[in-house]
């Protein structure tokens, strides 16, 4: 799979802003995650916090209420590999305390290696997803599909 990389994305609202007391259990744990996600095998990038905070608020999001996240990845294994183990797994389990019930929105899909995905980019496959359920264009952990469909 050395031609294409994983890239995936997802979002979910706070119950309340990100700087509220009761959001501080995952508030405090986002870098020590992000820091994490950059040293994990099969990680292969990510843009900025700022950035993402500033492309959410360009485009008519809520950074402070919805937490969102994009990154690049060398396989489905190496990502499930990171989001269900340590730190992050920890605040998976507890996600529910901090964040809306069915708000929680998770793709994922292959892109040509090199190509750095936009969080406009991810925002529509999160849409696809939501709207369509999981296809080749854009999928999730429980219905995945292979690179394949990308002509190889």
């Amino acid at each position: 799979m050395g031609a294409f990389h994983l890239a995936q994305a997802n979002i979910t609202t706070g119950r309340w802003a990100f700087d509220h007391w009761r959001m501080r259990g995952f508030a405090s744990r986002i870098d020590a995650i992000n820091d994490l996600a950059q040293q994990a095998p099969g990680f292969v990038w990510r843009p900025t916090s700022e950035r993402m905070t500033d492309d959410l608020s360009r485009l008519g999001r809520d950074p402070m209420l919805e937490a969102y996240n994009l990154s690049v990845w060398e396989s489905i294994e190496s990502l499930w590999a990171f989001a269900f183990s340590g730190v992050h797994l920890e605040a998976v389990k507890r996600s529910k305390q901090w964040f809306e019930p069915e708000s929680a929105l998770d793709v994922m899909w292959w892109i040509p290696a090199g190509h750095r995905p936009t969080t406009e980019e991810g925002l529509a496959k999160l849409d696809l997803v939501r709207q369509n359920g999981p296809t080749p264009e854009g999928f999730t952990f429980r219905k995945r599909f292979l690179p394949e469909h990308l002509g190889r």
